[in-house]
């Protein structure tokens, strides 16, 4: 699964592509992603076989695959095409490797109901309309935006349902989600935030492990021990004054976590990070801290 944190994206083309009765075309860039949105309009994709496409449907295409298009005699297609580029950018105090992405987990054909089809043809459109080559910033923004676009789509927790009952309890877990990294200096146990969300118990650790890959205590220790390493590795705080700010109740319980989930003490972390930035080995300082 592509690391959302690590993406970024090029955006070579993006057109809006009305055609007439009986169209016909092939897929001509395919050393790069295409995304196509359908307003509207019938039609037929093909590769190794024949789709029928309609309104109200995405099609992804990964690099290298061969597709032709044919648009209907009574129902032309009205589309929008994204042309971009993509790879995961490592940075770890320093920038490190580019890694093309040679495919998204993305189907390459998808139907969306009623009001979440309404919703992307609005924002494929207002992609289209914002994207102007050439000039300066004018990639910026919809690059911006088909971010945002390809987050919502990848992540489990945020795709399609294709039921409203099924869709408002993805957004009770989303809010979950939210909470818990929003108030990671904060404790409670499942069953309170089952209640305060409305969600059962055993849904909330059933989707958890679906979506995010670990339960919600984990996630929240995840996100906590996240926030504890960045106040770490970007302030001067003492040991004592960054296990307060992340919750916890006594610097001995913070450090013993926090070793547990790094394999090193948070001072020998510190310095570790300091040695490492200043381009040196973290030496035998850190690693005695770590003991």
């Amino acid at each position: 699964m592509v690391d959302m944190n690590r993406l970024h994206l090029h955006i070579r083309w993006v057109l809006d592509k009305p055609t007439a009765s009986g169209w016909t075309d092939k897929r001509n860039n395919t050393d790069a992603h295409t995304l196509y949105w359908i307003h509207e309009g019938k039609g037929i994709f093909t590769t190794d076989q024949a789709f029928p496409v309609e309104g109200g449907m995405m099609a992804y295409m990964r690099p290298g695959l061969q597709m032709d298009m044919r648009s209907d005699e009574r129902y032309p297609l009205q589309m929008t095409m994204i042309l971009f580029d993509c790879a995961e950018v490592g940075y770890d105090v320093r920038w490190t490797e580019i890694m093309p992405i040679a495919e998204l987990e993305l189907p390459f054909l998808k139907p969306f109901h009623t009001d979440k089809s309404k919703a992307l043809g609005l924002r494929f459109r207002d992609l289209y309309r914002s994207w102007v080559p050439g000039v300066q910033g004018g990639a910026l923004l919809p690059q911006l935006k088909l971010t945002g676009l390809l987050y919502e789509l990848l992540l489990p927790s945020n795709g399609d349902t294709g039921s409203e009952g099924a869709e408002s309890a993805g957004q009770a877990l989303e809010r979950v989600k939210e909470y818990l990294e929003s108030s990671y200096n904060m404790d409670f146990t499942i069953h309170e935030l089952a209640e305060r969300f409305h969600i059962s118990v055993s849904y909330l650790r059933k989707m958890f492990h679906k979506t995010v890959g670990m339960s919600p205590k984990h996630y929240h220790s995840h996100i906590r021990n996240e926030h504890a390493r960045h106040y770490l590795m970007y302030s001067e705080l003492p040991v004592k004054a960054i296990a307060k700010a992340c919750g916890y109740m006594e610097e001995y319980h913070f450090s013993k976590s926090f070793k547990q989930m790094n394999g090193i003490s948070p001072s020998g972390f510190r310095l570790q990070y300091m040695a490492t930035k200043e381009g040196q080995p973290a030496g035998q300082t850190a690693k005695d801290e770590s003991d």
